[in-house]
């Protein structure tokens, strides 16, 4: 433990970080209490070249703007010291990891709102303090949900003081890291928006960007079971490819042995027939009438032919369940049964249904009603 004599002595006991241009340590002040007294010392050599840094944080500490996590700044021998109050609590990419997360959306999306509300705040700071204190490593969430930054400052040296673009390319990150799932989905086109806008730097404000942010958390919520159900399947998809071959494996072997089975009780009916005699003719038991095998051949050809199904067209106000669809910018009829069907060919179907062309330009914001696949199956069948 190295102490530091001052007037209010910090103890250190613990390294995060050193270099030649800043060390960071975790200390308490006065007794050892480390319940809720721990600090997070940021270490400057104070020198010509770091004057700048060295004026940023004292303004800061001076103005009516300072974090409340911000609790001293001080100069011992040649370097100085900017101390903010520390807790030690889970950082957002190990507690919302893709495999380890099993936190709700909407749980997640509180989180997210109360981390952009705080990252509102900071971003008053002079923009290098700031760029540091929204770093991923550096947010953190308690048991209770509170959110934590740690101004870990290790990176002040390398971001600008007046370049906003890096506080908007860090909540692309942190929106990316809480929501990362439904980020991979792909099927929410109003979350990709907010996240091209933030790493483009085009929006005036953080609250602009939270009102975008909402929109594309109620198109989730109001988004179809199919996706939701997509979603699910390929977050657990190396489980699923794993189950598969398992039981792709399994109905290899059971069907080879139906077949080694087959072919020796095939030779032993061979041998055991039975005869019936009735007046001078003998029928054997195996035999089978052959031209009522054809004749039900031919029938069942029949019936597959005549219900084979070319395009489906569908009465507009038809009766049917159906799912509504919010227009996307820049979706077609074409792309919107792709994205939910899996499958074009359902296109003629819900154009005549909805009473629009193939081809008719759709306005984003707009319903279009998308009948369900298992009811279009039951009125084809009638």
């Amino acid at each position: 433990m190295i102490p530091l004599k001052k007037e209010s002595d910090y103890t250190i006991i613990a390294t995060k970080y050193q270099s030649e241009q800043i060390n960071i340590y975790i200390a308490y002040k006065g007794e050892k209490n480390l319940s809720n007294n721990l600090y997070i010392l940021n270490e400057i050599p104070y020198e010509p070249d770091n004057i700048g840094i060295f004026k940023t944080l004292y303004f800061i500490y001076s103005s009516k703007n300072k974090p409340k996590e911000f609790c001293d700044f001080f100069v011992h021998k040649d370097n100085f010291y900017s101390v903010f109050k520390y807790k030690e609590s889970p950082g957002i990419i190990k507690k919302y990891d893709k495999e380890l997360s099993t936190s709700h959306f909407d749980e997640r999306c509180k989180v997210l709102e109360q981390i952009l509300m705080k990252v509102e705040q900071i971003n008053k700071l002079p923009k290098n303090v700031a760029a540091c204190a929204t770093e991923l490593e550096n947010i953190c969430v308690d048991s209770d949900k509170n959110i934590i930054f740690n101004y870990n400052l290790k990176n002040i040296r390398n971001y600008p003081e007046n370049e906003n673009k890096l506080i908007y390319e860090h909540i692309h990150d942190i929106i990316f890291t809480i929501l990362r799932q439904e980020c991979e989905a792909g099927f929410n086109k109003q979350l990709h928006l907010v996240l091209d806008k933030c790493k483009k730097d085009v929006y005036s404000s953080i609250p602009e960007m939270i009102i975008d942010l909402k929109k594309a958390e109620k198109i989730s919520k109001a988004s179809s079971w199919w996706g939701y159900i997509k979603l699910k399947i390929k977050s657990k998809k190396p489980i699923i490819s794993r189950v598969s071959k398992t039981i792709l494996t399994a109905s290899i072997v059971v069907g080879l042995i139906y077949l080694v089975y087959s072919k020796l009780s095939e030779g032993q009916k061979r041998d055991i027939t039975t005869a019936v005699s009735i007046g001078n003719l003998i029928y054997n038991a195996n035999t089978s009438d052959s031209s009522e095998k054809a004749v039900s051949a031919q029938n069942e050809d029949n019936q597959a032919s005549t219900k084979s199904q070319g395009e489906t067209t569908l009465t507009k106000g038809l009766d049917i369940a159906y799912d509504d669809y919010i227009v996307q910018y820049g979706d077609t009829v074409s792309s919107i049964c792709e994205s939910y069907y899996n499958d074009v060919k359902f296109v003629t179907a819900v154009s005549t249904f909805n009473g629009i062309s193939i081809n008719e330009s759709l306005t984003p914001g707009s319903i279009l009603k998308l009948p369900n696949r298992t009811a279009i199956a039951l009125y084809t069948a009638k």
